[in-house]
């Protein structure tokens, strides 16, 4: 089986999807957008974009327990991966099939990051041009998760070095500092960009349908990897982990900065008076 199959089609699953997504969004009150400039939006972004750049490499500092807990879960979780990593390989070597090629191609297109980053421009682009708030946003946060889980991800893979199991060097062959994509397997980048894109989607939509498909897209990306001889599962593992992690924060930290309305009844000596709090 050839290992990069072409597909003509991809573009129809990216255009589709935002067309979906666009109109299945929940309504929203847009007076704000409307009243900015696309200028000031775009200065507004990129400096919302610095600062989020600037929690999330400082947040390991302000760890939960909790957070502890499942980062070392994901650390944990990888290394005991490594024992199993080649019984696994031979095991999805010996199970190719037709069906196998078409469904796991389409998580390996899912992942795709070429895509991926695509398909957030286009939101935010659309949001800016439009003066969509919600549709801009969801692109905003798409491109954030997407760059700092990139980020992470390049760097560990080039520190690490681990060899790719089609290089046939086994699953503990560890150079160090590669840039070289043969031996560059820990952790997965299609597993990263595919949580990455999932978990914000899923976040966003907030559909448990969607939040099945979204999510199962993903597992089917990281499964893909191991499926076409590109990672070893313990690759996929640590990739999706970080995909999600980082999609999650991102997400979090603009739920956190949308401005609150609160409307309160406050007692006085002539009776109750009304506030309304942004």
């Amino acid at each position: 089986m050839n290992r990069h199959t072409r597909w003509p089609d991809k573009h129809v699953f990216l255009f589709s999807l935002v067309a979906v997504l666009v109109s299945t969004r929940p309504a929203v009150a847009q007076e704000d957008s409307l009243r900015s400039t696309q200028g000031s939006l775009l200065a507004a972004d990129l400096r919302t974009g610095i600062r989020d750049a600037g929690v999330l490499l400082a947040s390991p500092q302000h760890f939960s327990q909790s957070q502890w807990l499942a980062a070392t879960a994901a650390v944990g979780g990888t290394a005991a991966l490594f024992i199993v990593d080649d019984p696994i390989r031979s095991f999805a070597g010996r199970n190719h099939s037709k069906a196998g090629d078409l469904l796991f191609g389409i998580g390996r297109q899912y992942g795709d990051a070429t895509y991926a980053i695509s398909f957030s421009g286009m939101l935010y682009l659309g949001g800016l041009i439009f003066k969509d708030e919600d549709v801009r946003e969801t692109g905003l946060t798409l491109c954030e998760s997407l760059a700092f889980a990139g980020l992470v991800t390049s760097v560990v893979k080039s520190v690490v070095g681990r060899s790719r199991p089609y290089a046939e060097e086994g699953a503990f062959k560890y150079r160090g500092f590669q840039f070289k994509a043969a031996t560059t397997a820990l952790p997965s980048g299609h597993s990263t960009v595919a949580f990455a894109v999932s978990s914000v989607l899923a976040s966003r939509l907030k559909s448990s349908s969607w939040s099945a498909v979204l999510y199962s897209l993903a597992t089917l990306t990281a499964l893909s990897r191991v499926y076409h001889d590109d990672h070893w599962t313990s690759d996929s593992f640590l990739g999706s982990a970080i995909g999600l992690s980082v999609g999650l924060a991102v997400t979090n930290l603009h739920d956190e900065q949308k401005p609150q309305t609160e409307l309160r009844v406050v007692p006085t000596l002539g009776g109750l008076r009304a506030e309304l709090r942004f």
